[in-house]
């Protein structure tokens, strides 16, 4: 799911034409779904680390 939304706003930023008016919709939808990629995996690592505290691995 991250790396899509990634890979979307890197596309969409690749192939924008920057001397169009509408260049800021690309921009503005390349920025919502990096920030959407960058909120899911911030929530991933929070979820994991409170998973892993509680299981301890036996030596």
């Amino acid at each position: 799911m991250c790396m899509v939304c990634i890979a979307f706003a890197s596309w969409v930023l690749k192939t924008a034409n920057p001397q169009v008016g509408d260049a800021w919709k690309a921009v503005l939808l390349a920025n919502v779904s990096a920030l959407s990629a960058i909120q899911y995996l911030r929530r991933y690592v929070r979820v994991e680390a409170a998973t892993g505290d509680t299981e301890q691995p036996e030596p």
